[in-house]
């Protein structure tokens, strides 16, 4: 049977940490996106810049670079509103630092059962 190849949607992945990054990644992947990995800002907003793709940014609020994620992260939503932004973290919660209007904010014990929703609902794309 043929198949309609439906384009997965791209995600910055921002974490300074590999094999947490990898472990995000790979559950992203068995979600059907497309992961673009960055382990800090300035990466990450170098591969914003040249990944006119990218419909979402996943983004520890801690991670190092000339900006923190907090900062990324509304620097990438004035930037391209239409980006569905996350903050996640393992340290500190959505009152730690500016979470961009639209943004959502995660803690990382919760990633496994809410990033992939989160997402979805974000960028507009069913479960």
């Amino acid at each position: 049977m043929p198949s309609i190849q439906q384009q997965s949607p791209v995600i910055v992945l921002v974490d300074e940490e590999p094999t947490i990054r990898q472990a995000i990644a790979n559950h992203l992947r068995g979600a059907s996106f497309e992961v673009v990995e960055a382990a800090d800002t300035d990466e990450a907003l170098k591969l914003l810049e040249k990944t006119s793709a990218a419909q979402g940014l996943v983004v520890d609020s801690h991670v190092p670079g000339k900006l923190d994620g907090f900062e990324l992260a509304g620097i990438a939503r004035k930037r391209w509103p239409d980006l569905a932004v996350v903050m996640v973290s393992g340290h500190s919660d959505a009152t730690s630092g500016p979470i961009p209007e639209g943004g959502e904010f995660i803690a990382k014990p919760y990633l496994s059962t809410h990033l992939v929703p989160t997402l979805n609902r974000l960028i507009g794309r069913g479960s």
